[in-house]
């Protein structure tokens, strides 16, 4: 466990003149975690003030750590933070080829401070020379606006990883300091992957993981963490088999995924937990139930009862006006004009067919539709090329993470909306093919079916 504790009304370079220190202890399971909470403690509200594009960052910078900025300057570029520096300092970055804004004083600072265009400060070298005025002056500003003011380099990229890491007010964990573990936790993982859609599972039973949005943040990560689009618990339940949660990349709580409820299945039956083909799962969106295939033993496929499709754009919350289904209907985003259809399986969703699926803009038309203001907060797009009577093609929009590679219960939608479209007959099977491999759908007007793989990729064990 690492703690971090943060001076809130007084600086280490102030020396004995200090009367007091305010501090604020953060623990966390990385140096990153625990600074997000301890600064977080502190004040410093480090979720809404950072908006990448928008706010930036002033860095002054003695000439003796100069070399070291480096670093610091490029993860700041990599946040899309705006860059502003004193004259040495904006020398440095601007020859590493970044944008920076110089400025001539730490005075001229503060017009941007006030405009809220400084997210946080970097001053080093104080100590060296006669600035330590000005320091002082900037120091208490910054302490009144509640703007981070850091004096060493190295705290500067712990706190700059710190808002790399994705690390909020909701994904972090609340420790409980009088039944704290006095030690870490080993946890069996498996990472599963469904039409190259991957998760990491915990079998979660005797609820020993009380902060999984923590977790997600943390293990989701493709570089310092297992990797996968989401975390997935495997829970009792009163009414069902198991109950299933997911978290995804950022913490948040996700909903019914179809694809990682068919790796659910597999594991459970797989461990021996429930050891029949057919079982219930308990989602976000209700109790679903699943009709495993077995090779050698082993869950190859899994076929999912999805429940019924409704298309009532009201209880879609689908903002058309005077449209009680929205089936083919013409709508205009940004002065270009596409026919949508919308259904839901308790997830929303929006289809666009399209004859050039290979060329089209799925990330570009997919954020458009979504930030218009006609679909439901959450909605997916999926872009639908016909390929023959049985065989459809897709690519999804996904408003959490841009074009995916799978996605279930796009799938459904998809077959939903060409089969309400007359492009395709109701109450059969329907091949479609997704850029992670390909699934069939069923749609009747009873229910609609899910059928795909699900693969184990190997096992492991996390230090919790």
């Amino acid at each position: 466990v690492f703690s971090f504790e943060k001076i809130t009304d007084a600086n280490s370079m102030l020396g004995p003149e200090m009367k007091s220190t305010g501090e604020v202890l953060g623990l966390g399971r990385t140096f990153t975690e625990a600074l997000f909470k301890g600064l977080r403690a502190a004040g410093y509200d480090l979720t809404n003030a950072f908006t990448p594009g928008k706010n930036g960052v002033l860095l002054s910078i003695e000439n003796h750590d100069l070399p070291d900025v480096v670093r610091l300057a490029k993860k700041l570029n990599d946040l899309h933070m705006v860059l502003y520096a004193t004259p040495d300092t904006a020398n440095v970055v601007r020859n590493l080829g970044l944008e920076v804004t110089t400025v001539k004083h730490v005075h001229d600072a503060y017009s941007l401070m006030d405009a809220g265009a400084i997210s946080f400060i970097v001053y080093t070298g104080a100590l060296y020379d006669d600035t330590m005025g000005d320091y002082i002056e900037l120091h208490a500003r910054a302490v009144r606006m509640r703007i981070p003011c850091i004096t060493s380099l190295d705290t500067a990229e712990a706190l700059t990883d710190t808002l790399m890491s994705r690390f909020t007010n909701e994904n972090t964990e609340l420790v409980d300091l009088n039944n704290m573990r006095k030690s870490r936790e080993l946890i069996r993982f498996a990472k599963m992957h469904t039409c190259g859609s991957d998760y990491i599972f915990f079998d979660n039973r005797d609820g020993r993981i009380t902060s999984p949005e923590s977790l997600s943040v943390t293990l989701c990560d493709r570089v310092t963490g297992i990797g996968g689009s989401a975390l997935v618990l495997i829970e009792n339940s009163a009414g069902a088999d198991a109950k299933m949660r997911i978290f995804n990349r950022d913490g948040t709580e996700g909903r019914m995924a179809a694809n990682s409820i068919r790796c659910v299945g597999k594991y459970l039956y797989d461990k021996g937990i429930v050891p029949h083909e057919h079982m219930t799962i308990q989602t976000d969106t209700g109790v679903r139930s699943l009709q495993l295939y077995t090779r050698n033993g082993r869950v190859s496929t899994v076929s999912v009862h999805m429940g019924t499709a409704f298309l009532d754009a009201r209880r879609m919350q689908v903002n058309l006006i005077g449209v009680s289904r929205v089936i083919d209907e013409p709508v205009t985003v940004d002065g270009q004009e596409y026919r949508i259809t919308c259904s839901s399986l308790g997830v929303p969703h929006c289809t666009v067919f399209t004859d050039d699926l290979g060329n089209m803009d799925v990330i570009g038309v997919g954020s458009a539709l979504v930030s218009s203001g006609i679909l439901p907060e959450g909605a997916f797009v999926e872009f639908v090329k016909v390929v023959n009577d049985d065989t459809l093609r897709i690519r999804v929009f996904a408003p959490d993470e841009g074009e995916t590679r799978a996605n279930g219960t796009a799938a459904c939608a998809a077959v939903i909306a060409a089969t309400e479209r007359g492009t395709i007959r109701k109450a059969r099977d329907i091949t479609v093919k997704l850029p992670g491999g390909d699934v069939t759908v069923n749609y009747s007007d009873e229910f609609v079916t899910l059928t795909g793989d699900a693969v184990l990729v190997f096992e492991g064990v996390y230090e919790y």
